[in-house]
């Protein structure tokens, strides 16, 4: 699982403390409960050194009638723009980190008989991978002619 989609599952359930699911959903579940299935992923171009993947991740909230889904639906989101739409890393073992995940969008939907919809989008930034460059410290600067350490 993403580090990312760690860190909201956390923030959700700190707001809507239910049973969760993440890998799929038994025939018998738990109502009210949250299904966080994997997220959507489009990868673009970023700066020169970094592309970009936007995160869409559909957290499914169910409850014993749609009325009750879509309120603890709402009540997560508002939750978060309150928080101005920032969660807070985790570790694994849910230790707070010092990073942060910025929601750029959040919304909710009404989905089927006791059934709503949380759909989040997020932006991160990851280092395209580059060819070993020489340190300076292995670089030779003798004579006025510039020498590899190496030779």
């Amino acid at each position: 699982m993403n580090q990312e989609v760690g860190a909201i599952m956390n923030y959700c359930y700190k707001q809507f403390p239910v049973k969760v699911y993440e890998k799929e959903i038994p025939e018998q579940f738990q109502i009210p409960s949250m299904y966080f299935p994997a997220a959507w992923v489009n990868t673009r171009n970023d700066t020169v050194s970094t592309f970009l993947k936007t995160y869409t991740l559909h957290i499914k909230v169910f409850h014993k009638d749609s009325e009750q889904a879509h309120d603890a639906a709402e009540t997560i989101v508002d939750a978060l723009s309150a928080d101005r739409n920032i969660i807070q890393m985790v570790s694994e073992e849910g230790e707070p980190l010092d990073d942060y995940v910025r929601i750029k969008r959040a919304e909710t939907r009404n989905g089927d008989q006791g059934v709503a919809t949380i759909v989040l989008t997020w932006d991160s930034a990851y280092w395209y991978n580059r060819d070993e460059q020489p340190s300076l410290d292995d670089i030779n600067f003798s004579d006025g002619v510039i020498k590899s350490g190496q030779e």
